[in-house]
């Protein structure tokens, strides 16, 4: 069994209780943006509150070993301009450097980008792209790395209907494909991402409650 835990935090103005998800679990924090990414800084700062509990020992949100089993999807986040598309999908195997998890990586790329209709895109330099692109880049280097859990922000914010639609759609099936743990950082209840969780909790800066 493993579980993705934090101890309380306080997160800017806000304190935010103790937690935790089991792998295949859904759990929503609904919050503004500024404090969701103090929550992702505060998961890999030195010291980390938060930790995967596993059959082996805990795994400090601050190490090596606890970002091989927990992807970050983030908002308007999922590439970098200088490289192109299949770099940016292939970026966090290039880091870690090892030749088998590479060549994995390489060989399942092609299915992966067909599933997500940007096989003829993969070797375009990144540049300015959408919010859709920046998601679906995310989405396909969490389909090749295939970790324990997810820590999502509501990616799909900003696309088109349309867009909005097919994204819903595929990263929903891949969730379930993975059965991954997710913890969804979102800006509204109503966010639309087409998930059911098992626990929802909102909260607010003191000014806004005022």
């Amino acid at each position: 069994m493993i579980r993705l835990c934090w101890k309380p935090m306080r997160l800017l103005d806000i304190d935010i209780p103790s937690g935790q998800i089991l792998r295949g679990e859904k759990q929503r924090l609904v919050m503004p943006r500024r404090y969701q990414f103090d929550w992702l800084k505060q998961m890999s700062a030195s010291g980390s509150e938060v930790c995967l509990e596993t059959a082996e020992g805990d795994i400090r949100g601050d190490g090596e070993a606890f970002a091989e089993r927990v992807c970050c999807m983030l908002y308007q986040r999922g590439m970098l301009a200088n490289l192109n598309l299949r770099e940016n999908i292939l970026l966090p195997f290039l880091y870690r450097g090892r030749s088998e998890e590479m060549a994995r990586a390489t060989t399942e790329l092609q299915l992966v980008a067909e599933r997500l209709d940007i096989a003829d895109k993969l070797d375009d330099q990144a540049g300015e792209r959408s919010v859709y692109m920046h998601a679906l880049i995310s989405l396909a280097r969490v389909m090749l790395l295939r970790p324990d859990f997810i820590v999502v922000q509501d990616v799909h914010t900003g696309m088109p209907p349309h867009r909005q639609d097919i994204f819903r759609s595929l990263f929903c099936d891949v969730v379930e494909e993975l059965g991954v743990g997710l913890l969804y950082l979102s800006t509204s209840a109503q966010e639309g991402s087409g998930l059911e969780f098992c626990q929802s909790l909102e909260f607010s800066s003191a000014e806004e409650i005022l």
